[in-house]
C-alpha cells in the first residue's frame, strides 16, 4: 500500500501518525520454515539481510510490512544502507551485517497465523502487531511508532531530522499496490522519481560519467525533464554506469541536446532514480537537481517526477 503526496499533513481524531524512515520498503513473509523478504518492485532480497532474516525467524507464520533501515548515530543513513541493499552473495552480507547492521522498523501486519488482517482497519491491524511485537528481543527488529498529535510528529520529525511523516486513516484497510488517500506523506525536502535515458561524459574522449538526462511519466509517456549532475562523482558514478543499458537512439520521442563541452549516450529507459530539486521551470525542467539515490525498488512506471 502506497501513500499520497501531501503539502500538509491531515489533522483531525480520524488519523494516526507515523515517522517517514530513510530506508528501503521491504515485505517479510515469514513461515514456519523460512523467512523471505521482497522489495516493492517484488524482488526477493532476503540474503542481503541476514540480521533480519536470524531475527524474524521462528515468529511466524506472519507478514509484515516495514523499512529496512541502517542507524548511524541514532539516525537513518540510506547512504550507509546503500552498502547492504545490492549485495547477493552470503558472505559478504554476513560481513557488512557485522559493521553497517540494518534494522527492520515494522508498521503494518497483514496476517498473523491463519488470520488476513489486511481487510481489517488500521487500528486492528495496529494492535494485533503491537502484540506480535512484544514476543520479539532482537535489535534487528524495531516498531515504528505511532502516535496522535499530528502537528506535534512534525516538529518531533524535524527536530530529529528525519524524512517527513505519514498519516494513515485510522479505519483504513490494507490495500496492496494501492496510493490511497487514506495515507498521506509529507516529505520535508522535495524529491522525485525519474527514469535515466541518457548519461553524459565529456567531450574530451572520457566515458566517466559527468550527468544524467532523466525523463518522467506524464500521461502514460516518457517526457524530458533535465538533467541532473550534482552528487554524482566517483563511486557513485561508477555504481550507475554499471547499472545503465547502452543503445543507440533516444528512447523517448524529444531528442534533448548534450551540455556543453559534454556527449551523451542513450540508455534503456529501465533505471530509476530519485532526486532532490528546487521547484520546475516552465518548460517542465527540473531547477537546481541532486542526484539523491538509485531506487532499484521503484519500477519506470511509478516514476512520475514529483512526489
Amino acid at each position: 500500500m502506497l501513500a499520497t503526496s501531501a503539502s500538509k499533513l491531515p489533522i483531525g481524531e480520524q488519523w494516526a501518525y507515523e515517522f517517514k524512515w530513510d530506508g528501503v520498503r521491504v515485505l517479510a513473509d515469514v513461515s514456519a520454515k523460512a523467512v523471505r523478504l521482497y522489495s516493492r518492485a517484488e524482488n526477493e532480497v532476503t540474503t542481503a539481510y541476514p540480521e533480519i532474516v536470524a531475527a524474524l525467524a521462528g515468529t511466524g507464520p506472519v507478514l509484515l510490512d516495514g523499512e529496512v533501515v541502517a542507524f548511524q548515530d541514532g539516525k537513518p543513513s540510506f547512504e550507509a544502507l546503500q552498502t547492504r541493499m545490492h549485495v547477493r552473495v552470503a558472505a559478504d552480507a554476513r560481513a557488512l551485517a557485522a559493521t553497517t547492521p540494518a534494522t527492520f522498523v515494522v508498521f503494518d501486519l497483514l496476517s498473523h497465523g491463519t488470520q488476513d488482517l489486511a481487510a481489517s482497519p488500521y487500528t486492528e491491524r495496529r494492535a494485533a502487531l503491537e502484540t506480535w511485537f512484544a514476543e520479539q528481543d532482537s535489535s534487528a527488529i524495531t516498531l515504528s511508532p505511532m502516535f496522535d498529535d499530528g502537528p506535534a510528529t512534525e516538529a518531533t520529525a524535524r527536530q530529529h531530522e528525519l524524512e517527513g511523516v505519514v498519516a494513515k486513516r485510522l479505519t483504513s484497510r490494507y490495500l496492496p499496490g494501492t496510493r490511497s488517500n487514506d495515507w498521506h506523506k509529507l516529505r520535508f525536502v522535495r524529491t522525485g522519481d525519474f527514469v535515466v535515458i541518457g548519461a553524459e561524459a565529456p567531450a574530451t574522449g572520457s566515458k566517466e560519467l559527468s550527468s544524467l538526462v532523466l525523463a518522467r511519466q506524464v500521461e502514460g509517456e516518457l517526457r524530458f525533464a533535465g538533467k541532473v549532475g550534482s552528487g554524482i562523482a566517483g563511486a557513485t558514478a561508477r555504481t550507475l554506469t554499471r547499472a545503465l543499458t547502452f543503445r543507440d537512439d533516444c528512447p523517448i520521442g524529444e531528442r534533448p541536446p548534450a551540455s556543453p563541452g559534454r556527449v551523451v549516450r542513450w540508455v534503456e529507459p529501465t533505471v530509476v532514480v530519485e532526486v532532490e530539486f528546487s521547484s520546475w521551470t516552465s518548460e517542465g525542467r527540473l531547477r537546481h537537481p541532486v542526484f539523491r539515490r538509485l531506487r532499484s525498488d521503484k519500477s519506470p512506471d511509478e516514476a512520475e517526477g514529483d512526489l
